[in-house]
């Protein structure tokens, strides 16, 4: 995907090529008919020039020598001319013709015609001019056509010279406003390239609001994204005061109810009903604390936590006398809850703890992503129990099941452990471990 600067500079880039391709046709065409009019005026000012200088005499013409024009004398010239009768005969031609004729285009009295695209054998190219005129004898009047040719070449080289000229400016001014865009592109999103790694700095908890002195439009960006990171700070914060106070304020009760005498008839029932209420209730308070993966959290420094989780269940369990393994990068950070981490790591452990034999192994560790975009976090929880049959991995994860009602518990850990890694967009895979017990294997963004 282009980024905003990309896609500026490519739209840029494109009308600025399309204005300067217009205007390159449209100089060169301008320069063109500049250059051919100057090609009809010269040509009408040669015409002016011989009948100037032509003499009528006893049935011919005469023209002074030299002629004023001393390109029409030379041989290897470009400028041609010659003056012809109304039948076509030539009446006089110039030196520069070598004895050949020019082509013959139609002419009128007193009107003067430019061609531009004539061919002649020994030319690719002329530009002609042609006079008709009447000119006074003794005799009467005398109809005649005045011609004059000059090759294109000289014309279209000056046109072909000026279109080179023409390119390289417009090549180099291109360049240079391109340029200039991109300098104005920089200065014009740098505002956004500053939310951009304000964005970044929040995300590792570098900071916790953005600045407010932006330009008026990205301006209203960062107060509502302010008022956003507000808002998730408080409704956490509400969320977990409002579970704090309804365990406190259920335990009480529950407390009082359980210290109650009761028939031995019912006894066993309330016992049961109470220890249901209890499930339900941590259940419930464990699920909702999932506070899941916030865009803008503080990172936290989990290596301490994790190590206090793992010291406590080693010491729940050390009447079994577990070989327990624990390997960690002190650096490791959490984009998340605390609780949600103590939560994860301490259910997985116990629960790998519960069904030991001897050996439990905790990896968490860095690794890249699929994609290798980002990074992620993976634990990797291993034992040396009995493990847990494909057919039922599925089922574990349900709330309140359990594979050996002799265990104690109550078939909520991996349903939490289910709950924290979905809120939090992560994997969850329950494999077989080295040791043919259960390995299970959790990934976080």
């Amino acid at each position: 995907m282009y980024s905003l600067r990309h896609r500026l500079l490519i739209s840029a880039s494109f009308i600025l090529l399309v204005f300067l391709g217009l205007m390159s046709v449209a100089l060169s065409r301008a320069f063109e008919q500049s250059v051919i009019s100057n090609a009809q005026d010269a040509l009408r000012n040669q015409i002016l020039l011989l009948i100037g200088n032509l003499e009528f005499e006893g049935g011919r013409v005469v023209m002074p020598t030299p002629l004023p024009e001393p390109r029409l004398s030379q041989a290897e010239s470009s400028l041609f001319a010659d003056i012809r009768d109304v039948d076509g005969e030539v009446l006089w031609q110039s030196r520069s013709l070598l004895g050949e004729t020019l082509p013959v285009p139609s002419s009128q009295l007193g009107d003067f015609r430019f061609r531009r695209d004539l061919r002649w054998p020994s030319h690719p190219r002329l530009y002609q001019m042609t006079l008709g005129i009447s000119w006074e004898t003794a005799q009467g009047d005398i109809p005649l056509v005045v011609r004059v040719a000059e090759h294109a070449g000289i014309y279209q080289q000056r046109i072909d010279e000026y279109r080179q000229q023409l390119m390289l400016w417009l090549l180099v001014l291109g360049l240079a406003l391109l340029g200039l865009l991109l300098g104005l592109f920089v200065w014009a999103l740098k505002p956004l390239g500053r939310v951009i790694r304000q964005v970044g700095m929040i995300e590792t908890g570098k900071r916790r609001r953005f600045d407010e002195d932006y330009p008026e439009e990205v301006n209203r960006l960062t107060q509502n994204l302010n008022q956003l990171l507000q808002h998730e700070e408080q409704r956490i914060e509400q969320q977990k005061e409002v579970l704090g106070n309804l365990a406190h304020s259920l335990k009480t009760p529950i407390a009082i109810l359980s210290g109650l005498n009761y028939s031995r008839q019912n006894n066993a029932e309330v016992e049961r009903q109470l220890n249901s209420m209890r499930t339900i209730i941590d259940y419930q308070l464990q699920s909702a604390s999932a506070v899941g993966r916030t865009r803008f959290a503080k990172p936290l420094a989990v290596f301490d936590v994790s190590q206090d989780i793992m010291s406590s269940v080693q010491k729940l369990y050390v009447d079994k006398a577990l070989m327990l393994e624990f390997s960690m990068p002190e650096s490791m950070q959490f984009h998340g809850d605390k609780g949600d981490w103590m939560e994860l790591l301490g259910n997985l452990a116990d629960n790998a703890c519960k069904w030991a034999r001897q050996r439990v192994s905790v990896r968490i560790d860095t690794i890249s992503s699929a994609d290798h975009t980002r990074s992620q976090i993976q634990m990797v929880i291993e034992d040396d129990g009995p493990g847990i049959a494909p057919d039922l991995r599925d089922t574990i994860l349900q709330r309140g099941v359990r594979l050996d009602s002799q265990t104690p518990g109550h078939g909520l850990g991996m349903h939490i452990v289910k709950g924290i890694v979905q809120a939090y967009g992560g994997e969850l895979e329950i494999g077989d471990s080295r040791w043919g017990g259960a390995q299970i294997s959790v990934r976080l963004p």
